[in-house]
């Protein structure tokens, strides 16, 4: 039986999205096996050779050349009967233990997880990388990606929702340096002008615990940010770098914000509860 050709849809780069900077030594080959990665993870299902070359962009020799590589280290999976790669559980437990270390009584993935289920949106992990935050993996709330933003991708701290919940924990000299170096790198004029604008915005998410933004993301589009807490344990210091943001079309979210603290509280209390996280369910919900 011929095999059904299966639509891609994938989270498309916008003109405010940036590639990682690798600086001029990176090595292409280990990039390209982590940008492969990232991929499946997009996907969410087995792909053929084919179906990953139009995907990714990667010459097709070399891109069946390092999925048969990673196939035979046993980090995919090889189905013959419809010649798809698909990764291995081997791969998905690397690195498990770093969670399990920093966080061992919480199940972030399964939080994020419960997040996009109970709201019908997408759910991101931000981690700050310097002046920029990394969106380092991603619950997609539905098949249909192209609107979404790319794993990998980062943006500044000052010009996304996510961004402002992460310097809401920083303190007031570190933003305004971040702050500062964020603007001075503008290539083009947004809607932060100064930190004076920027530490405004900042002492607004403090004071409400997340952040509400319907200006930052691209048009039409909405987050509902939060820093995932202080831990528990003061030796995880790391997790304080990561942030939660609930993304998708303006209009969806506006219709989840009624009880949108309340389920954030509830699935923070269930799944990450070595982190604290505890909204105020009173606390307007007012934009940055």
């Amino acid at each position: 039986m011929p095999r059904v050709k299966r639509p891609i849809s994938l989270p498309r780069l916008s003109a405010r999205d940036r590639e990682r900077e690798l600086g001029s030594g990176d090595v292409k080959s280990a990039r390209r096996v982590f940008e492969l990665i990232e991929l499946f993870e997009q996907l969410n299902k087995p792909a053929t050779v084919a179906e990953i070359v139009q995907a990714s962009g990667f010459p097709q020799s070399s891109t069946s050349m390092l999925l048969r590589t990673l196939h035979h280290m046993g980090y995919l999976c090889w189905n013959p009967d419809d010649r798809t790669y698909l990764p291995s559980l081997r791969l998905n437990m690397l690195g498990g233990w770093v969670h399990d270390l920093a966080l061992p009584r919480s199940h972030l993935r399964l939080a994020m997880q419960e997040l996009s289920r109970q709201t019908g949106l997408s759910v991101l992990l931000g981690q700050r990388t310097g002046r920029f935050v990394q969106y380092a993996h991603e619950v997609f709330a539905s098949s249909e990606r192209g609107d979404d933003v790319p794993i990998g991708v980062v943006r500044p701290l000052v010009e996304t929702g996510l961004g402002y919940a992460l310097m809401a924990a920083m303190p007031d000299e570190q933003v305004r340096r971040v702050a500062a170096a964020c603007l001075v790198a503008q290539e083009k004029p947004t809607l932060v002008r100064d930190v004076q604008q920027v530490m405004a915005m900042v002492t607004k998410v403090r004071q409400a615990g997340f952040a509400y933004s319907t200006r930052l993301q691209n048009v039409g589009k909405a987050s509902f940010s939060f820093h995932l807490g202080q831990p528990i344990d003061s030796a995880n210091q790391e997790f304080s770098q990561l942030g939660l943001a609930l993304a998708g079309k303006r209009r969806t979210l506006e219709s989840r914000l009624p009880g949108i603290i309340e389920m954030v509280n509830a699935v923070a209390h269930e799944f990450l509860p070595d982190v604290r996280i505890a909204i105020d369910p009173n606390t307007p919900i007012e934009p940055i």
